[in-house]
């Protein structure tokens, strides 16, 4: 999760109240206020409606309208992260914002505050959220990653030791190694690739908090494509489908769970069949 920057600014008036940076920004925070205070009153006289979400490029802006305390509240990301997971996070840091500077928002709506002090303790607030919530998402998303490749490392190994023999995995060997290695070097973080004869997948090291999802996902399923195909150009049909019904079918129902959670059923069947 990449958080840039988040911005309380004066819907009426189009200045910051509030901001907080992460990342580094040539952009004057009054100008950036403005532009969103405009955005927002466009939308209003175009579509009738609040902005939500817009997408600029690699950024992407989630706003909160807080009519009531003439509030826009405004979180800056990459433009890859959940709409539905920040605007409970605006919800959260709006009323915690309002809750906190009750007393002081008529002032700050006049003309705002050099007052540094002020927003300290709402300073320490943010950063610790901000650090919680990419915290548990690192951690969701590298456990998400690992049971992933497990499962797809589990298939590989199931083809290369029971569907091809000794004798094939010597005559293809190339071949697999190929797979592998071609498709696995698009993923820096994960280094090390090796099969041994018997046709056990290893790997020397895997950095998931260095990989992002949807690339792995599409790189895992392409190598069990071209798997398949290999092994289907070993043998008759019929010992194919005998093997995928000796061997595929008990492991998808024992992986059920994850693949299921991980919507890996429907594609892997159809590869197979």
């Amino acid at each position: 999760m990449t958080v840039h920057s988040f911005y309380v600014v004066g819907l009426r008036e189009g200045f910051p109240l509030y901001s907080r940076k992460w990342t580094h920004s040539d952009v004057d925070s009054a100008l950036l206020s403005g532009f969103l205070a405009s955005m927002e009153h466009m939308a209003q006289q175009v579509a009738a409606q609040h902005v939500n979400v817009v997408n600029m490029k690699d950024r992407r802006f989630f706003f909160q309208i807080d009519e009531t305390n003439g509030l826009l509240l405004v979180f800056i990301t990459d433009v890859s992260e959940s709409s539905a997971r920040f605007r409970k996070y605006l919800s959260l840091l709006n009323k915690k914002f309002v809750k906190m500077f009750k007393k002081q928002l008529e002032e700050l709506h006049k003309d705002g505050t050099t007052d540094t002090n002020l927003f300290k303790s709402f300073d320490e607030f943010i950063d610790d959220l901000v650090l919680t919530w990419w915290m548990g998402e690192t951690t969701v998303s590298a456990a998400k990653i690992m049971d992933v490749f497990e499962v797809f490392t589990i298939f590989f190994n199931t083809i290369l030791q029971n569907f091809l023999t000794d004798i094939s995995r010597r005559t293809y060997n190339d071949d697999i190694q190929h797979i592998f290695k071609t498709n696995m070097k698009k993923i820096p973080a994960i280094k090390g690739i090796h099969i041994d004869r018997s046709g056990v997948v290893n790997y020397k090291s895997i950095d998931p908090q260095q990989i992002k999802y949807p690339r792995l996902r599409q790189i895992l399923f392409k190598i069990f494509s071209q798997l398949v195909q290999l092994t289907r150009k070993t043998m008759p049909k019929q010992t194919y489908q005998s093997l995928v019904f000796e061997h595929i079918s008990p492991l998808i129902r024992v992986e059920q769970d994850r693949m299921k959670t991980y919507s890996l059923t429907e594609k892997i069947v159809m590869e197979l069949l």
